[in-house]
């Protein structure tokens, strides 16, 4: 992306999502329990984090953490594009995120989340569907 037009996008996609992502106190742990399925989940990891400190809002551009499991992660973005899911990071508790496919980035994503439950830069993180 041209740095001119990054200028104009990062501000933009923040504007927009800032209200529709899952604020703080809306974010409630998952069952302690692991998910049945480990198949279900998917080990990503994040290319970009963007802060907005006004909304407490991070945007995070991320693809999977190992190459095989693109197709799975294609297949998931396509499913739950748009839609809330969960973010586990470590072993966290799973927190609600909003993520939206990256049509022209080929297996990206983008993760719209509190501040305070988003993944720090060039860290690995599991999603799955919410549950």
């Amino acid at each position: 992306m041209h740095s001119a037009s990054r200028f104009i996008f990062i501000p933009l996609v923040f504007l927009i999502l800032a209200i529709t992502a899952p604020q703080a106190s809306e974010a409630r742990p998952a069952q302690q329990a692991a998910p049945t399925h480990q198949s279900s989940s998917i080990a990503c990891r994040v290319m970009e984090r963007h802060a907005d400190k006004e909304h407490s809002t991070v945007l995070i551009l991320f693809h999977q953490r190992d190459k095989p499991d693109q197709p799975k992660l294609k297949e998931f973005l396509l499913q739950h594009d748009g839609g809330t899911i969960q973010i586990q990071i470590g072993a966290g508790e799973w927190q609600k995120a909003t993520v939206w496919r990256i049509r022209n980035c080929f297996g990206r994503g983008l993760l719209v989340l509190p501040d305070a439950a988003a993944p720090k830069e060039h860290a690995t993180f599991t999603i799955r569907a919410t549950q």
